[in-house]
């Protein structure tokens, strides 16, 4: 009978633990989707310009970092809205403002970069590379079919 209780405490105590821990890691995760969702800032483009294959007219936008690898541009409608893909291309120095750059095109300049407040610097995949990639099977993918 002894052995049973001391067994059923230790199940009791590694239980505790495990709870421990499981709602410690879910503090974390919500501390770390937190601190994605937290990192925006303001920016006046003087321009119209493309953002993911949008054409935006000039104005006032917010860039919020919404999702790993996706950054949403707001404007003051919601037709002026556009969710882009993005890639880490490194950090700049902290002290820098955060900013949108932009590549000349013949019809609209294209959103190319953005930086956070943070530094870290994000490069924009154009609307025509991101379709290209998720059309195109990844090299030696084998996509089978029944007749």
């Amino acid at each position: 009978m002894k052995t049973t209780s001391l067994f059923i405490r230790r199940l009791n105590s590694q239980f505790k633990n495990r709870r421990l821990h499981f709602a410690l890691a879910l503090t974390l995760a919500g501390g770390m989707a937190t601190a994605v969702h937290a990192e925006s800032f303001s920016v006046h483009v003087p321009f119209a310009f493309a953002a993911s294959g949008k054409n935006l007219p000039a104005g006032t936008y917010s860039v919020e970092s919404i999702a790993p690898g996706i950054l949403m541009i707001r404007g003051s409608t919601a037709a002026d809205t556009a969710a882009v893909a993005a890639s880490p291309a490194g950090y700049t120095d902290t002290s820098a403002n955060p900013g949108l750059s932009f590549a000349p095109s013949p019809e609209l300049a294209v959103l190319s970069r953005v930086r956070m407040d943070s530094g870290m610097t994000f490069s924009v995949m154009s609307a025509k590379r991101l379709a290209a990639a998720s059309a195109v099977p990844a090299k030696g993918t084998v996509a089978l079919s029944h007749p």
